[in-house]
């Protein structure tokens, strides 16, 4: 599994697409349903991760760990824990669960690249298998 990180509009999608050029691509919404996969398809690319609450995080980690068994998984994942803190209580519990979220999917992660302004900066392993 493969997560790319960064500000919004900072290049994320971008970047993944000219890596996953000329390949058979799904790409996932988070915020809809779990997809059923089409036969060909060579990786799957979520997105939108960060909207979701803390329940369907911890679904969210299942599947993509299971996914990765049988296919390469790329997950965009914004990052939202910058900056000032919201004042409102559930937005700043959600900035909190998005944060452990990404720490246990950094975890799992083969690996991991942070998106700055168009540049990329690998921070663990190695970017594509």
């Amino acid at each position: 599994m493969h997560v790319i990180f960064g500000g919004a509009f900072n290049g994320k999608r971008a970047y993944v697409e000219q890596r996953i050029q000329g390949r058979s691509v799904q790409w996932v919404n988070a915020e809809e349903d779990i997809p059923v996969f089409l036969s060909n398809t060579e990786v799957i690319v979520v997105f939108g991760i960060e909207n979701l609450l803390q329940t369907k995080l911890e679904k969210w980690l299942e599947c993509l760990e299971r996914w990765n068994e049988e296919i390469e998984v790329i997950v965009i994942a914004t990052e939202i824990g910058r900056g000032i803190v919201p004042m409102e209580a559930s937005t700043r519990k959600l900035r909190d669960d998005v944060g452990r979220f990404y720490q246990q999917l950094f975890t799992k992660a083969e690996s991991v690249t942070r998106i700055w302004y168009g540049i990329s900066q690998t921070i663990k392993g190695d970017v594509w298998r």
